[in-house]
């Protein structure tokens, strides 16, 4: 008997030697769960973000399961965001402590621009959830979430904008007299610039002012007789300003010549850039391209043809396909000269663009432009400034 109790106590002392082993094993040993096994939701597919209450307001939530590491240890959640091309190789980042994390509208559009998505225009980026145990160890990620998101402007004018604008000097055409003529007004392109394209008299002067009659009060010169021709720093100049009438007119390139001239009243910016030519406005313009209804088809249709605004600016609403391209031709098929952008580096919400054509310098030259994400535009064109913008 005495026996027995003997080999029962040695079964039970080797039973609970191996309980606590296992114990042991299921407390301090963790595995890091599948990518992908648990997921990131979204309050919202899309969001148009609202200036209105934008720093109180909740745009977006982002919420997620808890994952299983198998431990019962804290576990650190990141959220990842890029833009919907990028790789999540320079992410912005937001360490989270619960299963849950909302941005304000004020938030969301900051990130959005800093991205370099335009305002107004429905741009993607993408998140992605990343969790992980202390020191960052046993890494896992979610599965990839995509957000369109329209950001609003965030525009601050550095100096009020005037209703008109001339441009006045001996670089241009009138040379300091008046009237001056309806050809050397600059056009409003959107909410902070003016621009025009003319003719420059080499190492001579201009300035800009809001009225074709008589010196303005304030005019718009450079800040100093210092400033580069080919862009620098412009500020109204007048008798309430400080100094009064300070500044100088800005000196035009050394060579006579076709330039761009913009001012821009949120950087106080001003540049003059080299143009192959003044554009003529055409009598009709349509919009062709495989981003458009019709794509590359021989003869568009009235369907793609602009409604002109006045002698030198034209419009169209349309939907337009994203990844595609498109052009301007001024009859229903492809015309010479046609107009693209002047570069390839054109903002998804507009930019430059040039005649392209056989007689062009060079020839053909320019780009088809990128059509933004996919979406209802309102496309501007503008012949007095060589512009254009896309608005939603």
């Amino acid at each position: 008997m005495k026996k027995f109790f003997k080999i029962i106590l040695i079964i039970v002392t080797t039973t609970i030697s191996l309980s606590s082993c296992s114990d042991s094993e299921s407390l301090y040993v963790a595995s890091s769960p599948e990518n992908g096994s648990f997921e990131i939701i979204s309050s919202a597919a899309s969001i148009v973000l609202n200036e209105t209450n934008a720093e109180t307001e909740t745009a977006i939530t982002f919420s997620w399961e808890i994952p299983s590491y198998g431990v019962d240890t804290p576990v650190t959640y990141t959220l990842e965001m890029d833009l919907n091309n990028g790789d999540f190789s320079n992410p912005r980042t937001f360490t989270v402590s619960s299963n849950e994390i909302s941005f304000t509208h004020a938030d969301l559009n900051f990130y959005a621009l800093d991205f370099g998505l335009a305002p107004s225009i429905e741009g993607e980026i993408k998140l992605r959830l990343k969790t992980s145990l202390k020191y960052n160890a046993l890494q896992s990620y979610s599965n990839l979430v995509t957000l369109a998101v329209t950001p609003y402007d965030t525009l601050t004018l550095l100096y009020d904008m005037p209703s008109e604008l001339y441009l006045q000097g001996n670089a241009v055409p009138s040379n300091w007299g008046i009237p001056i003529p309806d050809s050397q007004k600059m056009t409003q392109i959107d909410n902070h610039r003016f621009g025009l394209i003319t003719e420059l008299v080499g190492a001579k002067n201009y300035a800009a002012i809001s009225t074709p009659t008589t010196w303005s009060d304030p005019a718009y010169v450079g800040i100093d007789d210092q400033q580069p021709a080919s862009e620098g720093d412009f500020r109204p100049a007048g008798s309430t300003t400080v100094p009064q009438w300070g500044g100088s007119p800005m000196s035009s390139p050394l060579n006579t010549g076709i330039y761009k001239v913009i001012l821009d009243f949120t950087s106080g910016k001003y540049t003059a850039t080299p143009e192959p030519s003044i554009l003529t406005p055409p009598t009709d313009l349509y919009i062709i391209g495989d981003a458009t209804p019709l794509g590359w088809a021989a003869n568009v249709d009235d369907t793609q043809k602009f409604t002109k605004i006045n002698d030198y600016t034209f419009e169209i609403t349309i939907p337009l396909t994203g990844g595609g391209v498109f052009a301007f031709i001024t009859a229903t098929a492809y015309s010479d000269p046609a107009y693209k952008a002047k570069t390839a580096s054109q903002d998804a919400s507009g930019g430059d663009f040039i005649a392209s054509g056989s007689a062009t310098t060079p020839a053909w030259g320019g780009n088809d432009i990128a059509a933004p994400t996919s979406g209802t535009y309102t496309v501007e064109v503008n012949f007095k400034s060589g512009t254009y913008i896309l608005k939603p």
